[in-house]
């Protein structure tokens, strides 16, 4: 008997720990790609060129999207229940497939899907609906800083974002060996690197002296007013770089 006391305790002890270790599990932090969707164990396919993508962020906000708009919103994780409060949602004007597929996973995060995370993967049910996902650093890793050809796509001044004329390319590819070749929109330049953490700073910047007006001379004067900002953050996100001087930035695509 007392063997067998002893052999229950040690098997609720083991089992306690694995619903500890369960309940530690955490989605801050993290973004989703969809893999698939169902319903009643029959496909269910996105519209074309579209993927679901959430991103779970550690102040409990919620990104979401489906092709269209990016969707806003708070989230809490009760009981294996992911539950939603929705927020706010950008007003781009797409196509009416892609706006009711907007509709459609506004209408599925705020029916309290179960949720079940395994590793990478990540399934959400709600009825006969399953939507499985595979974490976006998996699906899609993220591009080396350094060795990158990156190319301007986007600039931000203040809330305000406006895209890149492709008739004026811009482009930032920065060695291993801490410098940096650049062409501006206008004119080609160089410069040396220092990275410390999320901080970078551009210092000896040089530059050919091309005088250029309209879009190349507008361009030119957005990048390199980040590119020689004092205080420089970078991120990457798959294939996206982001410079960050404060009330101004670059939007970057690397390939």
């Amino acid at each position: 008997m007392k063997r067998l006391t002893t052999l229950l305790l040690s098997t609720g002890l083991v089992i306690s720990a694995c619903a500890a270790q369960a309940q530690a599990v955490t989605l801050d932090g993290r973004a989703f790609l969809s893999t698939g969707v169902s319903q009643a164990g029959t496909a269910r396919p996105l519209a074309p060129d579209t993927q679901i993508r959430l991103t779970f962020n550690p102040d409990g906000s919620l990104g979401a999207s489906a092709g269209c708009n990016s969707i806003g919103g708070s989230f809490r994780i009760d009981q294996g229940v992911l539950r939603v409060e929705p927020g706010g949602m950008t007003e781009m004007g797409c196509d009416p497939v892609r706006h009711a597929q907007d509709d459609w996973l506004i209408g599925f995060l705020a029916s309290g899907p179960a949720i079940t995370l395994a590793g990478n993967d990540l399934a959400l049910t709600s009825g006969e609906t399953v939507v499985r996902l595979v974490d976006r650093e998996v699906a899609e890793p993220d591009l080396p800083l350094a060795g990158t050809l990156w190319t301007v796509d986007s600039l931000r001044d203040g809330d305000a974002v406006s895209s890149v004329p492709g008739a004026a390319p811009a482009t930032v590819r920065i060695a291993a060996d801490g410098t940096a070749v650049f062409h501006n929109g206008c004119n080609e330049g160089g410069a040396a690197v220092t990275i410390e953490g999320d901080q970078i700073r551009f210092t000896d910047i040089v530059t050919t002296d091309k005088l250029c007006v309209d879009i190349g001379g507008d361009l030119e004067r957005a990048v390199m007013a980040v590119l020689g900002a004092e205080s420089l953050t970078w991120a990457i996100d798959a294939g996206r770089l982001t410079l960050d001087a404060g009330p101004i930035g670059l939007g970057l695509q690397g390939g």
